[in-house]
């Protein structure tokens, strides 16, 4: 136990002890409140600044990701190299019930999507039966209605990487942004968020949905798909017809604009079918509208004497 300390007593506090020249407390802290809040007004724009500058840095990032995911094309090439992982057996499966059951080949995508949580195949074994196919017909083609080797390449290039693949990437981009634009319903939107702080980026949105669920990937696909039947018309079944389709009557004017007919018909139908697998669009229907277009077209083309297929054939081997 501490000893008191008796020789200096604790007195009590008076009025005397009080300073009378005690600056004003009270005075004091709401100069230094008006100071703080000064200081902190004079900041406000430099962090709302870097607020602003934060936010576009993460909306381009969502944009690249978004696109990244979207587009898998090394991927997908990558396995084009991997023979033993193409699995043709599936492709050639889709085909034959493209042909007689085409809501079949779609009616399996839901199983696709519960195991690999994707639309679009990963497998590049259908687009490779496909560009073969086309390059058998080319050759035939070529040996038949070209001359020379070169004149058999120049066709193989013609039909494989114009109207197969650059004709595929310009439909496929233009339904990827009418199906997001037109078809897409509103709940089915990942990010939804306003691009408005970058001009260019909010008008290229106006657009093109960055946020948007559907695959541009399976859009190319579809198209895929529907090309077989234009394959199957178009290059292989009027190569027989061609002695017949040249000739200047009626007859041939109706089997050439019938052949173009179903084939372009078909190719919408099996447009429809696959964007009317998604569960997330709506209105698809409208795809159906061209065909419309190609029954007056053939009517006008047949009681003209048009004969659309003999024009195709001398624009490809004059």
């Amino acid at each position: 136990m501490s000893k008191r300390n008796d020789s200096n007593p604790i007195l009590p506090l008076t009025l005397d002890d009080i300073p009378k020249n005690l600056p004003n407390v009270s005075n004091s802290s709401q100069n230094d409140r008006f100071s703080m809040i000064s200081s902190n007004q004079g900041s406000i724009p430099s962090v709302s600044t870097y607020a602003q500058r934060q936010s576009k840095r993460s909306q381009l990032k969502k944009i690249r990701e978004n696109l990244n995911t979207r587009f898998k094309v090394p991927k997908y090439f990558k396995r084009m190299l991997i023979f033993n992982s193409l699995d043709f057996e599936t492709a050639f499966w889709e085909m034959l019930n493209l042909l007689h059951s085409p809501k079949r080949v779609y009616k399996s995508l839901y199983y696709q999507k519960q195991t690999k949580n994707k639309w679009s195949r990963d497998d590049p074994s259908f687009v490779l039966i496909l560009c073969f196919l086309l390059i058998i017909s080319a050759i035939f083609w070529g040996l038949m209605y070209t001359s020379g080797v070169l004149g058999i390449l120049k066709l193989i290039l013609y039909m494989v990487i114009v109207d197969f693949i650059l004709f595929g990437l310009i439909i496929a981009t233009i339904g990827w942004i009418l199906a997001n634009k037109f078809l897409l319903q509103s709940d089915a939107h990942i990010m939804g968020e306003s691009l408005s702080n970058n001009s260019i980026l909010n008008f290229i949105h106006k657009f093109i949905v960055f946020d948007s669920i559907l695959e541009w990937s399976y859009c190319f696909d579809v198209h895929c798909n529907a090309y077989l039947i234009i394959w199957l018309c178009l290059y292989f079944i009027q190569f027989f017809f061609i002695p017949l389709i040249t000739m200047n009557n009626i007859f041939s004017t109706i089997i050439g604009n019938s052949l173009y007919f179903i084939a372009l018909s078909y190719y919408f139908l099996i447009t429809f079918y696959g964007y009317n697998a998604l569960p997330f669009l709506q209105k698809t229907e409208y795809l159906l509208a061209p065909v419309i277009l190609f029954v007056i077209t053939w009517l006008i083309l047949t009681i003209s004497g048009i004969n659309i297929a003999n024009i195709m054939c001398d624009s490809y081997f004059n």
